[in-house]
């Protein structure tokens, strides 16, 4: 097989290559593409609204982030047709994003390998089943087969490395980015395709509903006044190489990988520890991992899902974690975009990538009143910051105490 000269071929033992961010795409409720996402939460739009897809009349709480439908309409164009609106999602920010990076997504001259993580994207094809009145299971039984979720991503790309798909909750985009970071440092791969995917659900929607976990407004992190989540949907993907590769073809990586670190602190099957202890962990353990202090951190791109459990204890172990000259500066998307939950940590780590190559820091757009248990932290004002934007830490957490971080870093020229 003929080798792409851009390939890296490592002896045992080699030292590990810097794995840079090349690419970036996404769908989401701002609609097709990664401007469209930048575009949408620098000029502070909230894009969550009323479902329209199902029938929400009995539930208390009936708002979501839907992706548009003139941008599910453009997917025609872009990927083939699929019974599952999510994988169509996750194939059109494949695509985006490796444009984005330059990499031929048909080509069988490098090694690509795709990491996935979701909650359960497929699950929708039950619940229309379930809604007709009937158990009516889709033949073969895809809503459960994982698989089929990667059935549109292989027809618009040659995989020839890894197909691995991660479900450890609304933790799933920064899991795979994880792991395609170490397959790519490894050099196990050259390419790596990491992504996050979700599609609403109207099961999704009836757990939260029962948890008490919904807005009835808007979604509203750190905020004194906030009442819960929105669920939204939607898909983003990072395209990882190692740097040396990026630069071979005359390019310029977007962003560094700086660290990852993940933790499970098992307190509860839907709350996090009361002291944070994952997160704790997972940030000192980033930290660590690239030699940065907490003044080393200028942005943490939080997860802050307005509930008023968690982002209390979010606050407090961010302040914890980061003990520098200066409170951490942090802010949650998420009262603009909801709670994406398998897309959210990837949606996020692609507005993150944006915020280091913009040097600018994305508002609590949402924030009315600071709740003072938050106090330990630099809340972001709505309107954002223009600041230099050298790393980014972006948390998330998943039921059951799951917890994974991701340390980004700007990619200067005298550094890459």
């Amino acid at each position: 097989m003929d080798r792409d000269p851009t390939t890296l071929v490592r002896p045992p033992g080699g030292s590990r290559p810097d794995v840079v961010v090349s690419g970036t795409g996404a769908v989401s409720a701002a609609g097709l593409g990664t401007a469209a996402l930048w575009r949408a939460v620098t000029e502070r739009r909230v894009l969550t609204g009323p479902v329209t897809r199902f029938d929400l009349s009995g539930y208390p709480a009936r708002r979501g982030a839907e992706v548009p439908p003139d941008a599910v309409a453009g997917l025609d164009a872009l990927v083939p047709a699929h019974r599952c609106l999510a994988a169509r999602y996750l194939a059109a920010a494949a695509l985006e994003a490796l444009r984005d990076a330059g990499v031929p997504a048909r080509s069988r001259r490098h090694r690509l390998g795709v990491f996935v993580g979701t909650v359960m994207a497929t699950r929708p094809l039950l619940d229309r089943g379930i809604g007709a009145g009937r158990l009516a299971v889709p033949a073969g039984g895809g809503w459960a087969r994982p698989d089929d979720l990667l059935a549109p991503l292989r027809a618009v790309l040659t995989v020839t490395g890894p197909a691995v798909l991660l479900a450890p909750g609304c933790a799933a985009g920064n899991s795979a980015i994880a792991a395609g970071s170490r397959a790519v440092a490894a050099g196990e791969v050259d390419v790596a395709v990491c992504a996050g995917v979700s599609e609403l659900s109207l099961e999704i929607l009836a757990m939260f509903t029962s948890l008490r976990a919904l807005a009835d407004d808007t979604v509203r992190p750190f905020d004194v006044d906030r009442r819960g989540t929105i669920p939204g949907e939607g898909a983003a993907v990072l395209v990882l190489e190692p740097g040396e590769r990026v630069r071979a073809r005359g390019r310029r990586p977007l962003a560094r990988v700086l660290a990852c670190a993940a933790a499970a602190d098992a307190h509860n099957p839907t709350r996090p520890h009361p002291d944070g202890a994952g997160l704790v962990a997972t940030v000192r353990g980033c930290l660590d991992r690239a030699g940065l202090t907490a003044d080393d951190v200028d942005w943490v791109s939080a997860h802050g899902t307005g509930t008023p459990a968690s982002d209390g204890i979010e606050a407090r172990a961010l302040a914890r974690a980061l003990p520098g000259r200066r409170r951490p500066v942090v802010s949650s998307v998420k009262g603009q975009l909801g709670h994406p939950e398998g897309a959210a940590a990837a949606l996020e780590a692609v507005l993150a990538v944006r915020a280091l190559t913009e040097d600018f820091v994305p508002g609590n757009v949402t924030l009315r009143k600071p709740d003072p248990a938050c106090d330990g932290i630099d809340l972001v004002e709505p309107a954002g910051r223009r600041t230099p934007v050298r790393t980014v830490l972006s948390p998330a957490f998943g039921f059951g105490g799951g917890v994974s971080t991701v340390l980004l870093g700007r990619c200067d020229d005298a550094a890459s």
